[in-house]
Parts: structure tokens; C-alpha cells; sequence
């Protein structure tokens, strides 16, 4: 049977995420994210700080908290915090010995988020914003993110670009593991933009299926959400985390300026 969307689909996938992420010989992609994202936080905390205080990150759609556990391990003196739309993705973080320390809140990216100004930096990776809806909720996101960084804060992430879409967005891929089995129908319409999945997991009880849509965010429609929301671009650039494969994601990285 056909059933809802991303909270339901995500709800069925926390308790084998971490699994999934590491099938077939696969590294998780939070961990090719946090490689990457390493030396950017890492030039950041060198920096000569505004106040006297711990160098803080926030990671939005966390998930269940591999990128933010990476982090923990190598930076412990680091303040680290996350949130994810999905509680069931949340409950499998804070369950992480690792992730004792690191606050977790729950929260949607385009509404006001449950933390205080003040982060040096907040990264979003993973499709979490090609989940927007269109333009307006995108910049909607930025401005929640603005509102948690302080003046002069980052804002780094990355975005499924056309590349992407029409590349891994077509056809059928099959994944396996103890006890579960995960089926991805996929196609990509150029002109709608849009991303359209049909997400099958079968466990010990009955398959369920659901449906994932996700959009394509142009430059433009990224540009102008971070000009809005008070973010000048520093650089963007094609970035393949897949071994031997395409350009299909664009890292971005923004700077936030000083509040009116």
C-alpha cells in the first residue's frame, strides 16, 4: 500500500537508517559531508572570535546525528547542536553515546527554530532544503537560519542540482540488510522541477511504500533567498560525493552580515 510523505517515510527509515547508509560497502553520506565540511569549521574556529566563548555549530535535518557524532569525536571542546523535522530520526540520535552532549531539538526548517542567536556556524546538507516546497519557503528557511547565527556567522550547505536530478533521479535502486529490504522508483520532471519517488521498505512485518518529492532549486532561487534573508554567497561549487561520479550537488557557502 501507498502512504504519506516525508514524516511517515522517515518514521519507518530511522530505526534502519544508519544501516542503509552503510550498505553494500557504502560510505554514509554524512560522513563524505563532515570530511568535507572539517576544514570550513575548522578555518572558522582559528578566527579571531567576537566574544571569548566556544566555537558553536548547528546542523539542520541532523537526522540521526552521524555528521554531528563525527564532529563530537574530533572536536569535543566544540558547542554542537542539531534539529530534525523527524522525532523518530531524533530519537535513534539522542540514543548515541556520542551525542550526550550535543543539544537536539525538533523543528521544521522554514519555521522559527528552537535556538538562540548566537551559533558561529549552521550547515544543511542532504536534500534537507530541496524538500522545500518552491522559492518562498526557501527563503522562509534562510531567514530562520539567519536568525540563529550570529553577525557574521556561515552558513554552509549543499543542493541537488539539475545534474543531480537528471542523473540519480530515473530508474530503480534496490538496498538490502539484516531483516530489511529498500526499493527507490525514481523519476525527474524538467519542467515541473520536481523529484518524484516511490520509497519501498519491507522489514519482518508488511512492505509500506511512500511517496518522496523533492524540488529543484535553481541559482537564482538561492541567490535571492540568501540576499532576502541577509546572506552575501562567498562560493559555490559542483561537488560529486560519490566516488566516480557527477558534479550532481552544488556546496554552498554564505556569509551572514551584520543585523540592522
Amino acid at each position: 500500500m501507498s502512504e504519506g510523505g516525508g514524516a511517515d517515510l522517515y518514521a519507518a527509515l530511522a530505526p534502519i537508517y544508519d544501516d542503509w547508509q552503510a550498505s553494500d560497502g557504502m560510505t554514509p553520506f554524512a560522513l563524505v559531508t563532515a570530511a568535507r565540511l572539517a576544514p570550513v569549521l575548522e578555518r572558522e574556529a582559528a578566527a579571531p572570535a567576537p566574544l571569548p566563548r566556544p566555537f558553536s555549530f548547528l546542523e539542520i535535518g541532523c537526522g540521526t546525528g552521524t555528521l554531528l557524532g563525527a564532529l563530537r569525536a574530533a572536536q569535543p571542546t566544540w558547542r554542537l547542536a542539531g534539529a530534525d523535522a523527524s522525532a523518530a530520526m531524533l530519537g535513534v540520535a539522542a540514543g548515541k553515546p556520542g551525542l550526550r552532549r550535543v543539544a537536539l531539538a525538533r523543528a521544521r526548517l522554514e519555521q522559527p527554530l528552537p535556538f538562540a542567536r548566537g551559533f558561529d556556524v549552521a550547515g544543511v546538507f542532504y536534500d534537507t532544503l530541496n524538500h522545500l516546497a518552491d522559492p518562498p519557503a526557501l527563503a522562509r528557511a534562510f531567514a530562520a537560519l539567519s536568525d540563529v547565527l550570529r553577525p557574521g556567522g556561515l552558513l554552509v550547505f549543499d543542493v541537488t542540482n539539475l545534474l543531480g536530478f537528471e542523473r540519480w533521479w530515473r530508474g530503480r535502486n534496490e538496498f538490502s540488510g539484516r531483516r530489511w529490504r529498500i526499493s527507490v522508483d525514481a523519476r525527474f520532471d524538467p519542467t515541473s522541477r520536481l523529484g518524484r519517488a516511490e520509497v519501498t521498505i519491507a522489514g519482518e512485518e508488511r512492505a509500506r511504500s511512500f511517496h518522496l518529492i523533492e524540488r529543484y532549486l535553481s541559482s537564482a532561487d538561492i541567490r535571492g533567498g540568501l540576499t532576502s534573508a541577509g546572506f552575501t554567497v562567498e562560493r559555490t561549487e559542483g561537488w560529486a560525493p560519490f566516488t566516480n561520479d557527477v558534479e550532481g550537488k552544488t556546496w554552498w557557502v554564505a556569509r551572514l552580515g551584520p543585523k540592522s
